[in-house]
């Protein structure tokens, strides 16, 4: 059966609109295409089938004679639909045996033949497998293309086409493929998922490279910046100057401590830099030095960040903050032994700042080394149980390890210790779900929406329940509009 070089853009058609609308309407329509694509496919037989006569059994070779690969073009399109769909299994069969000894010349010759007696999505996709073993990945499009024509929700064509296209760097396609197939998943597929997430992962980093070639930096949204803030204790010793002239350093300082507090942080680090220009009271610059450095590594800049952090340390070595800060840049940076020596120091000034822990905590977990990081966690809590963000990484961290029961109690305890975080209750929500619970993590989003309505993460994790397991098309688009307008607005 031959395909014309145009059958990609025929397959396309079928998924042409690479926006959130065809990820719906895919899932949506899966009956339907594949009724459809049986209506087209036999009308189109029915047209230009040609008036058969019967053959005798005679004339065909007994199957145990291995020589339906002999059979003329002629004497297969005389032959009743079950005479060839027996010929082509016997044929298949005979493929998949050589598939399994690695002999893939072989297979793809029986798969060619089968497809000869049948045109079936799973001879091609089953030849382009071959085909994928032997590095031909050009091979493997075609086949793949054919068999989703033939079936547009195959999900083995649409992954093995995926995995062609990861090989060949034509990743945006590749991720394309990879998106359909754990949506025809209901993304249970853990294969397919990890791949898509590795796909999307090597594309965001080619596009943050392209990006900070050009961009100009800037702060992101006010609730991660919000989020990063909480993540330390308040600076003890620096409290707010106050001071009659409204142009001075240690005045725009205090502006910039005040416009922090009301989350206004690009106005935040205007008044900062200002206070430096302006030069603030030696008791308030190291901290203006730690806020500037602190924004503006929020805003992309990690050199500038670094240089702040540095010069607070001169005028204050004791500044413990400086040391945790440093060791993100460093973390950002991939050198985690850089990140570790600043924790070292940080501890030598002192050793009971609960900060400390839970950022190398944070340090560890990136890193994979969990049961540093519940060790950390467990120290932090220690020094300082009060500090919500300790104990949803500590149960997170648990869970990681596959203690469920522990990381479940863990959660239970850390809500009702701080039944007002609304963090606390989507973290726990996102492991349930995780387990395949349904209506207590949707009460749990709930009532982190209520807590925190600028926060988007519950309302995107309760939309992936209402999508994936309720087929709630509608409240899952408008609960992600929704998480939207709390990041941007």
């Amino acid at each position: 059966m031959i395909i014309t070089t145009d059958k990609r853009v025929l397959v396309r058609n079928f998924l042409d609109k690479k926006d959130w609308r065809i990820y719906i309407a895919v899932v949506i329509g899966i009956t339907l295409a594949g009724t459809g694509t049986a209506f087209l496919l036999s009308r189109n037989i029915q047209y230009f089938r040609k008036p058969k006569r019967r053959v005798s059994t005679q004339k065909l070779h007994d199957e145990s004679t291995g020589t339906y690969e002999t059979m003329t073009d002629t004497i297969i399109s005389v032959m009743t639909a079950e005479q060839r769909l027996a010929a082509s299994n016997v044929l298949k069969s005979r493929a998949d045996t050589a598939f399994n000894h690695k002999n893939y010349k072989e297979a793809i010759r029986l798969y060619t033949q089968a497809i000869r007696f049948k045109a079936d999505p799973v001879f091609y996709s089953n030849r382009a497998a071959c085909y994928a073993n032997m590095e031909m990945h050009d091979k493997v499009l075609e086949d793949c293309d054919v068999a989703l024509l033939l079936n547009p929700t195959y999900t083995k064509a649409l992954s093995r086409r995926a995995q062609a296209l990861e090989r060949k760097g034509d990743l945006a396609e590749a991720l394309f493929d990879y998106t359909s197939v754990c949506i025809f998943e209901g993304f249970k597929n853990e294969h397919n998922r990890k791949s898509m997430e590795k796909v999307l992962k090597k594309i965001s980093e080619l596009k943050a490279k392209e990006l900070l070639k050009t961009k100009q930096p800037r702060l992101p949204s006010p609730t991660f910046v919000t989020a990063y803030l909480d993540c330390f204790h308040p600076e003890s010793g620096t409290s707010i100057p106050s001071t009659t002239d409204i142009q001075s350093g240690d005045a725009y300082y205090a502006k910039a401590r005040r416009a922090i507090a009301e989350k206004n942080y690009y106005e935040a680090l205007d008044d900062c830099e200002r206070a430096l220009v302006l030069g603030c009271s030696p008791h308030y610059i190291a901290s203006a030095l730690n806020l500037k450095g602190t924004l503006v590594f929020l805003k992309g800049d990690a050199e500038e960040a670094l240089q702040c952090f540095n010069q607070s340390i001169e005028l204050d070595p004791s500044y413990v903050q400086n040391y945790i800060k440093c060791s993100n840049i460093f973390m950002e940076r991939g050198d985690i032994q850089g990140a570790l020596r600043h924790f070292e120091q940080a501890i030598s000034i002192n050793p009971v700042d609960p900060d400390i822990y839970y950022h190398r905590g944070q340090v560890y977990y990136i890193s994979g080394s969990y049961k540093e990081a519940i060790n950390d966690y467990e120290r932090c809590i220690q020094i300082e149980p009060t500090f919500v963000y300790a104990h949803i990484q500590l149960a997170v961290t648990q869970y990681k390890l596959h203690l469920i029961a522990r990381a479940n109690q863990t959660f239970q305890e850390t809500i009702k210790a701080f039944p007002l975080s609304s963090e606390a209750h989507n973290y726990y929500g996102e492991i349930l779900a995780d387990q395949g619970c349904i209506e207590e993590p949707i009460e749990l989003f709930d009532k982190a929406m209520s807590l925190d309505p600028k926060n988007p993460l519950p309302y995107i994790n309760k939309a992936m329940i209402k999508y994936q397991n309720l087929n709630d098309v509608e409240e899952a688009i408008n609960l992600c509009k929704s998480a939207l307008e709390g990041i941007f607005f």
